[in-house]
């Protein structure tokens, strides 16, 4: 990955964790207000709402606060999971650069190249196997 890209990976990432900060404590703040918890209470409400775990010990009791946790929920839960894929996708990436890599410097002594002969493992030929399969199925060797 181009040090560029890394850059603008991380400045994204920064952003996400930010807005999820915001939510986080927005969502606390909220339920701090109109439900008339604890904030701690609240902000473990938001919390967990956010990550869709639900022990329900603390349940919005108000209409507005039940209202509110149907959009936190949707918003909240979205968020998360951009973030998550994000850093997972760029693991991903990272590890297949590693392989990649690696894999380039292989060199062989034969007639097929590395990857001709991984194409090769992988594809079979299906008319063959029914023939195969036909000849076993009628007894013959």
């Amino acid at each position: 990955m181009e040090e560029e890209e890394h850059k603008k990976y991380h400045r994204r990432l920064l952003y996400v964790f930010i807005v999820i900060l915001l939510v986080l404590f927005g969502g606390a703040t909220f339920y701090y207000l109109v439900e008339g918890w604890r904030y701690l209470d609240a902000l473990y409400f938001s919390a967990y709402t956010m990550t869709t775990v639900g022990y329900g010990d603390f349940v919005p009791k108000t209409d507005a606060g039940k209202i509110f946790t149907i959009f936190y929920v949707f918003v909240g839960v979205a968020i998360a999971l951009y973030g998550l894929s994000l850093m997972a996708s760029h693991f991903v990436e990272a590890r297949e650069e590693f392989w990649l890599e690696k894999l380039g410097k292989i060199k062989l002594k034969h007639t097929k190249t590395f990857w001709e002969r991984l194409k090769n493992l992988f594809n079979y030929k299906s008319e063959e196997l029914v023939k195969e399969y036909e000849k076993s199925v009628r007894g013959e060797k």
